[in-house]
């Protein structure tokens, strides 16, 4: 389960969702602790997945600024 951060990324984040549903909807105070409690672990676990096992993009911090958008670091220094 840990070798796909796409799977990975969707548990962390359906956690995290049941967790504030079971604060906003006040249904047990001690499961609330126990989930916060546990989610050190889910985090963890996340960033090993994506560091581990996630894909580069193959652009480099000289070549282009910003990973997401087609800013080329040789335009900013102008």
């Amino acid at each position: 389960m840990l070798k796909n951060p796409n799977i990975v990324a969707l548990a962390a984040t359906a956690y995290l969702l049941i967790y504030i549903l079971v604060i906003a909807l006040g249904l047990s105070n001690n499961l609330a602790l126990g989930m916060f409690m546990f989610s050190p672990v889910i985090m963890i676990g996340l960033v090993y997945s994506v560091l581990r096992h996630g894909k580069a993009s193959g652009r480099t911090f000289d070549e282009y600024f910003y990973d997401d958008a087609d800013i080329r670091s040789d335009k900013l220094r102008k």
